[in-house]
């Protein structure tokens, strides 16, 4: 009767990844429990807020053109 053991290879491959997962579990769970959910308004202790509306600026799109150039003995062209 022989036993069919696995190899050392797939014993390592199985350890690593479980001691990854438990890793990942660890950071994650230390991550969560420092995060402090943020209710309400937010604002200085002086009262002022520190959160302001953002200002969009429109810019115009500027114009492409088609350039090209030698490179290695070929010509190349692209848009820029």
């Amino acid at each position: 009767m022989t036993r069919d053991l696995p190899s050392r290879r797939a014993v390592l491959a199985t350890l690593s990844s479980a001691a990854m997962a438990a890793a990942g579990l660890a950071v994650a769970a230390s991550t969560a429990s420092a995060a402090v959910p943020n209710v309400g308004p937010v604002s200085a202790p002086d009262g002022d807020r520190l959160v302001q509306e953002a200002q969009a600026v429109i810019v115009a799109p500027r114009r492409r053109r088609r350039v090209c150039w030698w490179r290695r003995g070929r010509r190349v062209c692209a848009w820029r």
